[in-house]
């Protein structure tokens, strides 16, 4: 949110540069689209996210994200707080995103959490480009157990 603050404030100034420097055709341009609409744009785009959509490939009977109660597994507990902090709905859902339908789409995925064969561990795999990504990366980056894998769009469809 500070960003885009920060932004309508600099096109704000810039706009003010535009019409010292006798141009106010530029500057009413720029702080009508710059000031207004962009900043608009963006604040409805992140109010629609509100859910991070967990797609699950481990065993049900896998400890890592089971929740009951009060009792929670490593995982769960891991993305529970990660969502909170960032005032996220947790969506966790078990199987293939094959299976998924309507809005759950593919492309609407933010994590596949995977566990691997050989070294037991948990593999969180999630769009290089995600901001989130990189935040849980570096919250988990000291646990032993878990590994994230940032990927490319279209490689989540594998």
């Amino acid at each position: 949110m500070k960003s885009i603050i920060f932004f309508s404030a600099f096109s704000l100034a810039t706009a003010s540069l535009y019409y010292f420097f006798k141009a106010p055709d530029l500057a009413l341009a720029e702080a009508a689209i710059g000031s207004a609409i962009i900043p608009l744009v963006y604040i409805i785009a992140i109010s629609k996210q509100r859910e991070f959509l967990v797609i699950s490939r481990i065993n049900k009977d896998d400890i890592f994200l089971y929740h009951s109660g009060n009792t929670k597994g490593k995982g769960y507990k891991l993305l529970e707080d990660f969502t909170k902090h960032y005032n996220l709905k947790l969506v966790i859902s078990r199987g293939n995103y094959d299976d998924l339908h309507g809005i759950f789409r593919s492309r609407n995925i933010d994590l596949v959490i995977e566990k691997c064969r050989d070294t037991g561990k948990y593999i969180l795999k999630g769009k290089k480009t995600s901001v989130l990504m990189n935040k849980l990366e570096q919250i988990t980056r000291d646990e032993q157990e878990i590994e994230v894998v940032k990927i490319e769009e279209g490689e989540m469809d594998d």
